[in-house]
């Protein structure tokens, strides 16, 4: 791992830098690994990863705000979860979409305190993906192959205070405000603007709305 781009941030955060993201090419096939710092510093590489969207029964969305600690977009606005599938057999597994799948159960667990009984992975529905590239600062970069994942739970979130700094949830009314007025993550943000609002609008219908595309938002600015 690369110690003098790190040497200024939280030891915890830092130790997840060490984690090996999928590399892919920009038709999500896999390519290799690399550490999350390598994917992310300087010009970055292009890796999978994923965001889940967890709805209750009463429609609204779980939002989470970043740490302040987070290395890349900290303080922000975003999505339930977003991180990265890792590189071993089990978070590999295309079927099903059930490596996606299962990074996003334990990061659920990791970082919203979510058991993985709360959110099953049958219940998970994988709705498309997006290619998307986003510079947070002049070190730091995201360009991924984000596989987008909705759940509809009750779920009672118990953030990790190094990760997350509040969460929230919203109708769409208060999500297009919050839009407005907030530090939204980059990634988020196209979501939202262009994908979510038919998705929110048939919640009951979502494994229908599911696509196999590539929707390349390419290069996105952000403030």
């Amino acid at each position: 791992m690369e110690a003098e781009p790190l040497d200024k941030h939280d030891t915890e955060q830092v130790a997840f830098m060490a984690e090996e993201c999928i590399l892919v090419n920009e038709s999500d096939t896999v390519t290799g690994s690399a550490s999350k710092v390598a994917c992310h510093h300087g010009e970055g590489v292009l890796h999978r990863a994923f965001s889940i969207l967890v709805f209750d029964s009463e429609g609204r969305l779980l939002l989470q705000q970043r740490s302040p600690e987070k290395i890349t977009f900290p303080g922000v606005w975003a999505n339930t979860c977003c991180s990265h599938p890792l590189h071993c057999e089990p978070e590999l597994e295309m079927q099903d979409a059930l490596g996606v799948k299962r990074a996003a159960q334990r990061k659920l667990g990791q970082e919203l305190g979510i058991p993985a009984t709360d959110a099953p992975l049958e219940d998970m529905v994988f709705m498309t993906r997006m290619l998307y590239r986003a510079r947070a600062s002049a070190e730091w970069v995201e360009h991924e192959l984000d596989h987008i994942i909705c759940l509809r739970a009750n779920v009672k979130p118990a953030p990790n205070p190094n990760e997350i700094a509040e969460t929230r949830w919203v109708t769409p009314t208060e999500l297009r405000e919050l839009l407005d007025s907030e530090l939204i993550g980059p990634w988020f943000r196209l979501i939202a603007d262009n994908l979510l609002p038919a998705w929110w609008e048939n919640l009951d219908g979502l494994a229908g709305m599911a696509d196999s595309e590539i929707h390349d938002m390419g290069e996105v600015a952000w403030s």
